[in-house]
């Protein structure tokens, strides 16, 4: 992962609850079996509780492990988000 988007991404989330992908083009492209992998990240990051950002890399880890999805394909996603 893209460590300078990686560190935006965790500001986001220091600075707020980040509800989830704008559902931009990067999300538009995303298969089915990819978009609840990434719905399912968000939605653990909002019930984690604080401090989050030393939790994120293990929530995209359990995702990617229930919904069979490689951690690295999950990762590139939320780089193609947040770079835009």
């Amino acid at each position: 992962m893209n460590s300078l988007s990686f560190l935006k991404f965790k500001k986001e989330l220091t600075e707020r609850r980040y509800g989830g992908p704008v559902k931009g083009n990067a999300y538009k492209t995303l298969s089915p079996k990819m978009k609840v992998a990434v719905n399912d990240v968000y939605s653990m990051i909002d019930k984690a509780s604080d401090p989050i950002v030393d939790k994120i890399e293990g929530i995209i880890k359990k995702a990617a492990k229930k919904h069979g999805i490689n951690v690295s394909s999950i990762e590139r996603y939320i780089d193609n988000e947040i770079i835009k």
